[in-house]
């Protein structure tokens, strides 16, 4: 399959905490909160056909953003710290080198984002990493086959989608690998900074199926900018060639939202660069944006 047609449906894809469904009760924080997100997602109404998308210019009628997205202690925190690590040496051919390579990547991401985290006042904890083949592993959140997404402080990853970008286009998928694994780690740093929580507190006093989604937007488009972050603050180590970069630019630009929930091709672009181009969570503050950037 064409790589582009894929990265259209995993750009979809990437969190999916929308119809999640809180499973049997836990003492586990992490998962608590991730039901409590999940019944506040699933009091929402669906899209339906006469619901304006992403490039709607409609006014939308809503409550001022809670200081926690707009004015939270991680843009403060200054530049993202180089965690000094290489890109994973794995090729995505086999479930046991995707694994491994998400696995030294995540321990990169920790090594950046933990000081900073602690510095803006909050406490840090290492996600947890899942990695399957081709079928969700039981979680708090009841997500289809086939997707990579966060809940309840584990990332989960999955590895089909990204042998089968291999398989036409490997410098595509290696690309595609450090930007997922990162944005899942974005939603991490969400939690970690109350801002998921906040959000979907907002999203419950909004008016209107658009407005909650342009909440999901800014959330999605964040994450990704914190995955652009990572990678820029890391660009001499990584090493980020000049050829690694078209080709990554060029993933993070040719992105699909059939859902109108994670953001147009342009935006994704525009947010993911202008974390890398900073290297810094300050970058990241799409909940000041204009409904435009974040269409």
């Amino acid at each position: 399959m064409n790589p582009r047609a894929l990265l259209a449906s995993c750009a979809a894809a990437v969190i999916l905490l929308t119809g999640c469904t809180p499973k049997s009760s836990t003492s586990d924080a992490d998962a608590a909160a991730a039901s409590e997100v999940a019944k506040a997602r699933e009091a929402m109404p669906t899209t339906t056909s006469d619901t304006p998308g992403a490039d709607s210019t409609a006014p939308v009628s809503a409550p001022p953003m809670p200081a926690t997205l707009v004015n939270n202690p991680i843009y403060r925190v200054g530049p993202l710290p180089s965690a000094r690590c290489a890109e994973p040496a794995y090729e995505p051919t086999s479930l046991a080198n995707v694994r491994a390579y998400f696995t030294q990547y995540l321990a990169c991401l920790n090594k950046a984002w933990a000081p900073v985290i602690r510095k803006a006042g909050f406490t840090f904890t290492e996600p947890k990493l899942v990695v399957v083949l081709g079928q969700s592993p039981s979680s708090p959140c009841t997500v289809d086959d086939g997707r990579d997404y966060y809940c309840g402080g584990t990332i989960y990853m999955d590895a089909a989608t990204h042998l089968d970008i291999a398989k036409d286009d490997p410098d595509w998928a290696r690309a595609w690998m450090a930007l997922e694994i990162g944005h899942e780690y974005g939603h991490h740093v969400q939690a970690l900074t109350g801002i998921l929580t906040a959000l979907y507190k907002h999203d419950q006093t909004l008016n209107g199926v658009e407005a909650q989604l342009e909440g999901t937007r800014r959330m999605e488009l964040q994450a990704s900018c914190f995955s652009g972050a990572y990678i820029g603050a890391d660009r001499n180590y990584f090493p980020v060639t000049p050829d690694w970069l078209v080709v990554w630019r060029k993933a993070i630009l040719d992105t699909i939202d059939t859902e109108h929930d994670h953001g147009k091709g342009a935006n994704h672009a525009r947010w993911t660069t202008a974390g890398f181009d900073a290297a810094t969570p300050a970058a990241c503050n799409t909940y000041t944006a204009a409904s435009s950037l974040v269409g």
